[in-house]
């Protein structure tokens, strides 16, 4: 006689779905890029969009959980004429959506953003943005105070990190 099974056999092994992948972000930075150089309509494709908001939440990211002060930001623009702007903001995530507001309304997108660490004295913030643009128009075509053209941003965020490194305030005895 035999003796029927207490409980049902087990269901054969099958791997979770797997979510689908998107582009990684150098990718997605290298599309939008392209698609913005090209000269993109109004309004900007949504690669364009969903890219920038990337850069935002990368933004985002590096500011969660810091104190105040004021940063310099590297912003990484493209567009017909490709730039790279250095700035600085108390409130560099505020600061940073108006300058992409401003810049979608012209078919220019943002790539890439970098933020320094904190200064926490405007003498030293403003020697260290000087220091990064004096740094810059050494080697790139200044378009206005801030941006310059078809500048590299790697460059660019190196200078902004000099420029606050050196501008730090120090503490007596150092």
């Amino acid at each position: 006689m035999t003796i029927p099974p207490t409980f049902a056999p087990l269901p054969p092994l099958v791997p979770p779905p797997v979510a689908p992948t998107g582009p990684s972000f150098e990718q997605s930075k290298e599309e939008a890029g392209e698609i913005l150089l090209a000269g993109a309509g109004a309004p900007l494709p949504s690669s364009v969009r969903l890219h920038q908001e990337r850069v935002l939440d990368r933004v985002h990211d590096v500011l969660a959980g810091t104190g105040k002060g004021q940063r310099l930001y590297v912003l990484e623009i493209a567009g017909p004429i490709p730039r790279v702007k250095i700035g600085r903001s108390n409130h560099p995530w505020v600061r940073i959506r108006q300058h992409l507001a401003e810049m979608n309304g012209y078919q220019y997108g943002l790539i890439d953003a970098h933020l320094t660490t904190e200064v926490h004295d405007l003498r030293s913030i403003t020697r260290a943005e000087a220091e990064a643009h004096i740094g810059m128009a050494k080697r790139y075509t200044p378009i206005g105070r801030e941006a310059f053209r078809d500048a590299d941003f790697a460059v660019a965020s190196l200078w902004a990190d000099v420029g606050v490194l050196l501008h730090q305030p120090h503490e007596e005895g150092d």
